[in-house]
């Protein structure tokens, strides 16, 4: 097996970080107000998935992480409580 690069490295904890941020939208209380908290964990997890989706580059791959960053964008911020 070859050694893992950086990119490998940082997508690791960007996978970690979206995990963490879909467990807590599912499990957490939904009126805590943490919207935005999970929001941030989605979009910073998705960014560092970028490097390695790049290195290895694979279109659907690459299409989930945008899609993901720019819904996380705009949870991040919208305005509270607007539509």
């Amino acid at each position: 097996m070859a050694a893992l690069a950086w990119q490998d490295w940082l997508g690791f904890a960007g996978a970690a970080l979206m995990l963490l941020a879909l467990f807590l939208l599912l499990f957490a209380p939904r009126a805590d107000g943490r919207a935005r908290a999970r929001a941030a964990l989605g979009l910073l997890g998705a960014a560092a998935l970028l490097p390695a989706a790049l290195r290895y580059f694979n279109p659907p791959l690459f299409f989930l992480l945008v899609a993901w960053l720019l819904l996380n964008a705009y949870g991040l911020f919208r305005r509270p409580g607007g539509a």
